[in-house]
């Protein structure tokens, strides 16, 4: 497919793609870690990454096909496996949705079998109705509109999670895999947390997916903010020796946070969920399709949706309609900014109009001085 407007032109779609990226690395929060991370992906692939994942999904897509989108991370293991954020599970329902509004695709969500109720609530929040994999992909033939996705549960093992990938491979017209706030194994086979912990026992073992879709050709695409997640092993060399915990995770396996895994694309942004938006948004820019892209009261509706569900701010702990330590608000406002990039609000033609000047008004000399009076 050709993608109009990637030609520089300051005013074109190459200028808002470029935009879109910078919008969702601003680090906010001042972790300190977009700022060593964007960089270095962008070197790597040499253009703007949102929309590079955008036009692999364009180009290597058709509809009817199902995406596999892995998200989810039990991130209080020592506590309890009941405990789960809410950075993931938004990026990825809302992806899912323009995936499928926009390029017909079937949403097949992988997450822990802990989290499939409320990656459920999730994904009915942005729209679609949640059935058995085998009733999504009928609804995508109803001849009744009916928006269906499936939430599966993906185990921790890694040889069921072979067993399960392969099944899923067999059976299912799979197009695409992208994974969004995902652990992914380092070069011990073992997965952290970005400050180090190791949750390699309580996390469904993605990476066997994305192997699988790798040895067929099957296109990919990861999303985070650590170093830690799926796609970060794109940029491992460059990655690891400049990250905290990069080389050395200070756990007893020593082989760091960043996984060895490799995804097509990588688009790293300050909170995940803004990754996954800032594909949707380029998705709407290369397709002209506004309609792709949510808006704040979206974002508030998936947001409270991981609340109700016990969904955990990762940074502060709390449940609220919040994640990363960032609030609704904030969450919201990045929101309505990607749409603007789009064009939503905007009149891209405004500059353009010839400007009419503005005449000043008559002077009237016989009018009496006012030099002197008291004010």
């Amino acid at each position: 497919m050709d993608h109009p407007g990637t030609d520089g032109n300051p005013t074109g779609t190459a200028a808002r793609l470029e935009a879109i990226d910078r919008l969702v690395t601003i680090d906010l929060p001042r972790r300190g870690v977009i700022d060593t991370i964007a960089p270095l992906a962008r070197a790597h692939f040499g253009r703007p990454l949102a929309g590079l994942a955008a036009e692999v999904l364009i180009d290597r897509t058709r509809p009817g096909q199902v995406v596999l989108i892995a998200t989810g991370w039990l991130d209080r293991p020592h506590v309890s496996t009941r405990v789960a954020e809410s950075d993931g599970p938004p990026g990825a329902a809302v992806l899912a949705r323009a995936l499928h509004v926009g390029l017909g695709m079937v949403p097949f969500l992988l997450v822990e079998s802990e989290l499939v109720e409320a990656m459920e609530a999730v994904v009915h929040a942005v729209g679609l109705r949640c059935l058995s994999a085998d009733e999504a992909i009928a609804a995508h033939g109803s001849s009744s509109a009916l928006h269906a996705a499936t939430v599966i549960a993906l185990p921790k093992d890694r040889g069921e999670a072979e067993q399960v990938a392969a099944d899923l491979l067999d059976r299912y017209p799979v197009g695409a895999f992208v994974a969004v706030e995902k652990g992914g194994a380092n070069r011990e086979g073992r997965i952290h947390t970005s400050r180090g912990d190791d949750t390699t026992d309580t996390t469904a073992k993605a990476d066997a997916v994305l192997e699988a879709c790798s040895r067929r050709g099957i296109p990919s695409v990861g999303v985070g903010d650590g170093g830690n997640e799926i796609g970060m092993g794109t940029i491992r060399d460059a990655l690891a020796p400049v990250l905290r915990r990069g080389e050395d995770c200070g756990c007893p396996c020593g082989g760091g946070v960043v996984p060895v895994h490799a995804t097509d694309v990588l688009v790293p942004a300050t909170v995940s969920n803004w990754g996954a938006y800032a594909i949707v948004t380029a998705l709407a820019v290369l397709m002209d399709r506004r309609d792709l892209i949510h808006d704040a009261d979206a974002e508030t509706a998936v947001l409270e949706a991981c609340s109700r569900s016990g969904l955990i701010d990762g940074a502060s702990g709390f449940t609220t309609a919040s994640a990363d330590g960032l609030d609704a608000n904030l969450h919201r406002r990045i929101v309505t900014l990607l749409g603007s990039v789009a064009g939503v609000g905007v009149d891209a033609g405004v500059w353009a109009r010839p400007q009419v000047p503005v005449e000043a008004p008559a002077r009237d000399d016989t009018a009496p001085s006012t030099a002197g009076r008291d004010r």
